[in-house]
């Protein structure tokens, strides 16, 4: 303590103090912490700072990407970016954490959920720090990778995801796939039931539609558990958007000649949605095989198909999905929705064949589905799926699901 006193940075405190009278010296004293930083927290310029580059010296394949999930040319690529949005300045009184530390602090927790306990040991930073560092970080994540994660905003681009839905998937007229999941987060402060779902515990709703190559179109981070799983759909900024036709989506076309009646481009889900005429569900119950029902349905949850890998390769690459995660609520959608933009980002980078390689989705293989990698990933089997609804469609959805079970038994 006498050392610590005796430093140059408190020469100008302890002067101060000691021309104080008795008493307030002696509260003064009280007041003054035994560390301005801990020894754990000083030795971060020797360790945490220097975390990556040790990673890169052993040379290790793949050791870059177990610990961030990129390679690493798409770190030092996300580095620049982020960096004006993160970077803080040096004071007199300590050097802050640099850029380079805050951006590996936000990858690890996200890559791999850890506790901030461990985290504080692993960078040399306090857990408050890290909480606020990562909160920063996802935040920069999401505003430097907006160019990533859009819904289309012309004709041509919709037309262009639905004739690679054709194409891959066999399915006409499809412009994406959704599906949402529930992320487990701890008990908010004075909450209630807001969180609390159906399932019995805490979480928010991770919405989302993707494109027929396992990228991600749009993603909602807003409902809190409590709300039904058939309203996640009608809570979604989404939904407002494709009630008033604001998104340049084609107008109906025939499927295919000889056919006459024009049939809509439509989004794909399961029965946890209800349809409409722009989103198509299968049939439910049980067909027979060849039946009209079970084509459709066949052909259908092929198409589907991509959402459920989308979502189940994504969760299983961050961690932090697991849960429950140690955040406010504001907090926690920032997180996820930073883990919906990093996905689009490796996807698309020179992390991609290591990041998503062949075996990770579900494959034909001579007439035989095998499943994915990811299907026995237990980060993926964390994310709870929504619930279907029982709802009985109009005449004429039920009509529109219809034309296209008959154009599939025919082509």
């Amino acid at each position: 303590m006498i050392e610590l006193l005796q430093s140059p940075q408190w020469a100008g405190v302890l002067a101060r103090v000691l021309a104080m009278n008795s008493v307030r010296r002696r509260r003064a004293l009280a007041k003054i912490r035994k560390w301005w930083m801990k020894p754990i927290f000083i030795q971060r310029h020797e360790a945490g700072n220097k975390l990556l580059d040790v990673i890169m010296q052993e040379q290790v394949l793949g050791a870059t990407l177990s610990f961030l999930r990129m390679d690493i040319r798409d770190f030092h690529h996300l580095l620049e970016l982020v960096e004006p949005l993160i970077r803080k300045s040096d004071t007199n009184m300590r050097r802050a954490i640099t850029t380079q530390e805050r951006l590996l602090i936000g990858l690890r927790y996200v890559a791999t959920g850890d506790c901030f306990g461990s985290l504080k040991y692993l960078f040399r930073v306090s857990k408050r720090s890290i909480g606020r560092i990562i909160t920063e970080v996802c935040a920069a994540i999401i505003e430097v990778l907006q160019e990533y994660v859009q819904l289309p905003s012309t004709t041509d681009e919709w037309l262009r995801i639905s004739k690679e839905f054709e194409t891959r998937w066999k399915f006409p007229h499809a412009i994406g796939a959704v599906d949402g999941k529930h992320v487990r987060i701890q008990a908010p402060k004075n909450s209630g039931t807001e969180y609390f779902n159906y399932r019995r515990f805490h979480s928010i709703v991770l919405f989302a539609v993707c494109d027929a190559n396992y990228n991600f179109l749009y993603a909602d981070v807003g409902c809190q558990g409590r709300i039904s799983d058939g309203g996640v759909f009608k809570n979604c900024s989404l939904r407002p958007l494709l009630e008033n036709n604001s998104l340049n989506i084609p107008a109906p076309q025939v499927l295919s000649l000889p056919y006459s009646i024009e049939v809509p481009y439509v989004l794909l889900g399961d029965k946890a949605f209800g349809m409409t005429e722009y989103l198509i569900r299968p049939f439910s119950g049980m067909h027979a095989r060849g039946t009209l029902e079970r084509t459709f349905n066949t052909r259908h949850s092929s198409a589907r198909g991509i959402i459920e890998n989308t979502l189940g390769i994504h969760s299983s690459r961050f961690r932090v999905l697991e849960g429950p995660i140690p955040l406010a609520p504001e907090k926690v959608k920032v997180v996820v929705l930073a883990t919906v933009y990093l996905h689009n980002f490796l996807r698309n980078r020179h992390s991609a064949p290591m990041y998503m390689p062949p075996e990770s989705t579900d494959r034909e293989v001579n007439g035989r589905i095998v499943h994915g990698t990811w299907r026995t990933d237990i980060g993926a089997a964390a994310l709870t799926g929504l619930a279907g609804i029982r709802v009985r469609s109009s005449q004429e959805l039920r009509d529109m699901r219809m034309r296209f079970a008959d154009y599939f038994m025919n082509f």
